[in-house]
């Protein structure tokens, strides 16, 4: 009777030490969590602060010049006249809040510009430094360590070319590029159909005229340049082709197009791409 007494006193203290180990791994995992949405808090704070500091007076945003699928004559589009002709979402009055890309610069000399989607969470500086091309996937526009990164222009990208890639991550909390998958359905797209990025050459208003689920080696991503007419409606027929909605705008060669991209599905490789085309 002592040995079985013994037994049952050994088994109940092994139960015991399983459930202090389990509620320690539930306690630690908790506690991550909450840390990283205060630090995901923190962050999105911070850049609040930055663009309090930089911004000025909203104004209207000026629409921008769009080819749609009936010009297919020449490919040119007046606006005045053309726009009046397109759907009833490109004659609502949209406005933006400018900031002062100078004084950010300033700040930080690695401050390519800024890129903004009224109506979203997404206003956040962008950063470019081609020497080192993932510097801001985790770190803030001062240089510190930040699991929110910042967003950043592709390194091989420069201004004038035709294809810009932006990349942000997607935070639990919804802040940084998070926003970007609930272009999964048209009628976000729909009321928030522009997008807007300045640089110290000024600002542009880009429409989104393609959404597509990719993966991380996709062949949009080696897209910079098309450097023919050809090549360049080859890359816009793959953006269409594989687009999750017809928007009804076709970019013509020499339009500039404007991706954005971010994580977004189950897989670590899956991201999603608004695609918009400057006027």
């Amino acid at each position: 009777m002592q040995k079985k007494k013994a037994r049952n006193w050994k088994s109940i203290g092994s139960t015991i030490a399983v459930i202090l180990a389990f509620g320690i791994v539930i306690f630690a995992c908790i506690y991550s969590i909450i840390e990283r949405s205060n630090a995901e808090q923190q962050a999105d704070d911070n850049f609040s602060q930055i663009e309090e500091t930089v911004t000025t007076p909203r104004i209207r945003l000026p629409h921008p010049v769009i080819c749609s699928a009936e010009d297919e004559d020449n490919g040119n589009v007046t606006a005045d006249t053309d726009i009046q002709n397109m759907a009833v979402e490109y004659e609502q009055p949209e406005y933006y809040q400018p900031h002062s890309i100078s004084e950010l610069i300033n700040m930080n000399d690695d401050c390519f510009g800024w890129v903004s989607i009224d109506g979203t969470n997404i206003s956040y500086p962008v950063m470019h430094t081609p020497s080192n091309p993932e510097k801001y996937l985790y770190t803030d526009f001062y240089g510190n360590y930040s699991y929110s990164g910042t967003p950043f222009l592709d390194a091989r990208c420069s201004e004038s070319d035709d294809n810009l890639i932006i990349y942000g991550h997607h935070m639990n909390g919804g802040t940084m590029f998070a926003d970007l998958c609930n272009y999964q359905y048209e009628s976000y797209r729909n009321a928030h159909p522009n997008v807007v990025l300045e640089t110290k050459n000024g600002a542009a208003a880009y429409r989104v005229f393609s959404v597509m689920k990719i993966k991380s080696n996709d062949y949009w991503y080696n897209f910079l340049n098309a450097e023919t007419e050809r090549k360049y409606d080859t890359k816009i027929g793959y953006a269409l082709k594989h687009s999750l909605y017809d928007t009804g705008i076709t970019p013509k060669y020499g339009q500039q197009i404007l991706t954005l991209s971010t994580c977004c599905g189950s897989a670590k490789d899956d991201r999603i791409v608004v695609l918009a085309v400057k006027g």
